[in-house]
């Protein structure tokens, strides 16, 4: 696998990739080791302070690479935007101010489906930046996890969403959170739809032609093509 080098605006955008799946390996590896030593009840109170720093990181990322590593721009950007601002809020908008949600299980299955969904993502883009490839294996675990971290992050969020609407005293945010709890799902289902768009024009079309190419004799490489014109989601519907 070869090792391309780096504009000064590209290196950003790998140094950012490479950072952002150290925090979420390191996130995921606190998580697994804490949670049969302190048990669920105690757990938010150990990894909350890191996990929420960490998910700022996606927000981070998607400016670098819109500021330094991209020239062109596209609508489907705005899910980018989109997903990181979410993460944001949702842990300094809806958990934050009201820690006591912190104890549901929700918000573990939160953390746990972020770091799965984040990790794999950043590696990704990290390998598709450097090498303009990436391992099958992380290719398919980039474009079909979708199908169950979106689903569960979806869940947990609203979970959370609802119960910070039950402790919230401010009554205008109050009626904020419950449209935002209302239109969770139809943005979801939205967002769905473009994960769906982005599989089949990233993965089952490479598949075919890579399918199509070992008929006809010709070996294609084992991932997409260069990365510097492809963005970089920031989370999940991906959430």
């Amino acid at each position: 696998m070869a090792l391309y080098p780096l504009s000064r605006g590209l290196r950003a955008v790998f140094v950012c990739n490479i950072l952002s799946s150290t925090l979420w390996f390191c996130c995921l590896g606190r998580f697994l080791l804490l949670l049969p030593l302190v048990g669920r009840r105690f757990l938010p109170a150990a990894i909350a302070d890191f996990f929420h720093i960490v998910a700022v990181l996606p927000l981070v990322t998607f400016f670098v690479v819109n500021l330094m590593g991209r020239e062109n721009h596209k609508s489907s950007d705005f899910w980018g935007l989109f997903n990181a601002a979410r993460m944001v809020w949702i842990c300094y908008g809806v958990i934050y101010p009201h820690p006591k949600i912190a104890k549901h299980t929700s918000y573990l299955t939160l953390i746990l489906t972020w770091c799965i969904l984040n990790l794999i993502d950043s590696t990704y883009y990290a390998f598709k930046v450097k090498t303009h490839s990436s391992p099958m294996w992380l290719f398919r675990l980039h474009h079909l996890h979708f199908f169950i971290t979106a689903p569960v992050a979806i869940v947990s969020e609203m979970i959370l969403i609802f119960l910070s609407g039950t402790y919230e005293k401010h009554h205008v945010y109050e009626l904020f959170l419950d449209g935002c709890l209302i239109a969770y799902l139809p943005i979801a289902f939205f967002a769905f739809k473009h994960l769906l768009a982005r599989k089949k024009d990233k993965y089952d079309d490479y598949l075919e032609k890579r399918r199509l190419g070992r008929s006809g004799g010709v070996e294609l490489s084992g991932a997409l093509g260069s990365v510097p014109n492809e963005q970089p989601e920031a989370g999940q519907p991906e959430t």
